[in-house]
């Protein structure tokens, strides 16, 4: 089902609208420093961003500057309460498009006669965002349908600011240190690549599948898609009929209310403690109450991965939390922060402190947005950078929490995670895990004896001749020389080769062994 690629936007002329929307924000330093305008000076003062005109600043720059702050907005990692606050007020609702638009889309996507699919087809939108607007509609075997078609034009204006916001922090990073410890480069490589895969209504459906398949073993339903009518800039999914969570307000003491906002919960946890893959954005809008408790996820547009690795990290950084070993969450954050200089004794106390206050207090007691919060905090203060995938799984931990507590204000997301961490761990050290390391030992080993010959023949030219033979390069004498006039021996490393050799020749002859360790023994105690 191939549609025609959008024509591209000039990035001269995008550059342009973007220089005068700066300026038309006050910030005519920084557009002089990024070359919009001129100016004598590149030197870019970090104290010209203020929440407020940056707010605006990306509204106005559209579809792609409301969804990276509306990312922005989830890290508390980088920003203090009142730029999340500044940053959540930017919404992704937009006008919709008129049909007249939008039926283009159909037509590339399914041909002319497109409307022969369908037993019905409204044509007035269900919902419309910055990416796509959605539509119901009924096939002509009897199935309700949701049609989610993207905007016309949508990708080549994204891809156009994506690349040029990408070249922009390039400068900023070259010209202000500060701003450059945060790595926006990097941060907006990843974003332009998950707002890409957001735009391929194909990709969010196969997520849908995967992430799905994984649900269903837990009895949470996610749509059917219709693949024959799903492509890059249009998809079909089953329509889940029910009650938007949205709808269920306050606490009504309702169990069923109660059981639905847990199970909702621990379909969260699941996805991203077992299977690794989660929905993004599971706040209200896109979860619905089916039947009596059942829960069901729709809209797989925003996707969290974390992999086998990372899930390992965080499995060691609760452990560490848990056992107060603060040396091991240190290595942790900052191995995810990318190893910068700190003081990381001064980061440990700190640790402690933050452990401390939740020593000895009750799991129930615990909130992880109080936790969160402190973390937070102290990144800001380290200016620890977490990668990412973890502020996607960090925001919908939060979402999560706070939307269950709505609901079920006696429910602890801490508690919770307890036995599905018990499950993880289990998983990790069971038969199958045991053999999977077996397998990576074995070939080690295969790797080891295809190299055996050359280092039997070694050890047998040793026991016969007497010497070890030493290969040294011009620039390994050189080293040699420095240490020779520093007054340093080389007897450690001619020891340790005796000790090599000597276990190579074990079981050979235990005699020549023996005798080996007993030179390297003299070199040893040997004076320099």
């Amino acid at each position: 089902m191939a549609s025609p690629p959008e024509k591209p936007i000039s990035s001269i002329a995008r550059a342009a609208e973007i220089g005068q929307i700066l300026m038309r924000h006050g910030a005519k330093n920084l557009a002089g420093a990024l070359g919009f305008i001129p100016s004598s000076s590149n030197v870019i003062d970090p104290r010209e961003f203020r929440p407020a005109a940056v707010v605006a600043f990306l509204r106005d720059i559209g579809p792609v500057g409301i969804k990276l702050g509306q990312l922005l907005a989830t890290r508390s990692d980088l920003f203090t309460e009142h730029w999340i606050t500044a940053f959540s007020t930017l919404h992704d609702q937009v006008s919709s498009v008129p049909f007249a638009d939008i039926e283009p889309v159909l037509a590339s996507s399914w041909g002319e006669d497109w409307r022969s699919d369908f037993a019905q087809f409204d044509e007035k939108p269900l919902a419309s965002a910055s990416i796509a607007q959605t539509y119901s509609a009924r096939l002509r075997d009897g199935s309700e349908v949701i049609v989610k078609v993207r905007r016309p034009g949508t990708a080549a204006r994204m891809e156009a600011d994506v690349r040029l916001l990408i070249r922009l922090a390039g400068i900023v990073e070259a010209r202000s240190p500060d701003i450059a410890r945060y790595r926006p480069v990097e941060f907006l490589r990843t974003f332009g690549r998950n707002l890409a895969w957001e735009m391929d209504l194909a990709a969010e459906s196969r997520a849908c599948e995967r992430i799905g398949a994984y649900l269903d073993t837990i009895g949470v339903r996610t749509p059917a898609i219709h693949w024959e009518l799903t492509g890059l800039r249009v998809n079909v999914q089953e329509r889940l009929y029910g009650r938007p969570a949205s709808s269920l307000g306050s606490p009504s003491g309702d169990p069923r209310v109660a059981a639905f906002a847990k199970s909702y919960a621990n379909a969260v946890l699941r996805m991203i403690i077992l299977n690794g893959e989660f929905h993004g954005d599971p706040h209200p809008g896109n979860v619905f109450l089916i039947g009596e408790q059942d829960v069901g996820f729709i809209d797989f547009g925003s996707v969290g991965t974390l992999t086998k690795a990372r899930r390992d990290e965080i499995v060691r950084l609760v452990l560490a939390i848990a056992g107060e070993e603060t040396s091991d969450v240190a290595d942790v954050l900052l191995a995810w922060a990318g190893e910068p200089k700190v003081d990381r004794d001064a980061l440990a106390v700190d640790l402690d402190q933050l452990i401390g206050e939740f020593r000895g207090t009750v799991l129930s007691g615990i909130e992880f947005s109080q936790i969160f919060s402190r973390v937070f905090d102290l990144l800001r203060d380290y200016r620890l950078v977490l990668p990412p995938d973890l502020a996607i799984l960090l925001r919908t931990l939060l979402t999560a929490e706070g939307f269950v507590r709505s609901l079920a204000p006696d429910y602890n997301i801490a508690e919770e995670t307890r036995p599905i961490m018990t499950e993880l761990l289990a998983e990790r050290f069971s038969l199958g895990s045991a053999r999977s390391g077996l397998k990576r030992l074995r070939g080690q080993l295969l790797g080891l004896s295809a190299s055996l010959p050359d280092i039997l023949a070694t050890a047998n030219s040793i026991a016969k001749s007497g010497y070890v033979p030493v290969q040294l390069d011009p620039l390994s004498i050189e080293q040699l020389a420095g240490l020779r006039n520093e007054r340093q021996s080389l007897k450690g490393p001619l020891a340790a080769a005796l000790i090599i050799a000597s276990a190579l020749l074990v079981d050979q002859s235990w005699l020549l062994a023996g005798g080996a360790l007993v030179i390297a023994g003299v070199v040893l105690i040997r004076k320099s």
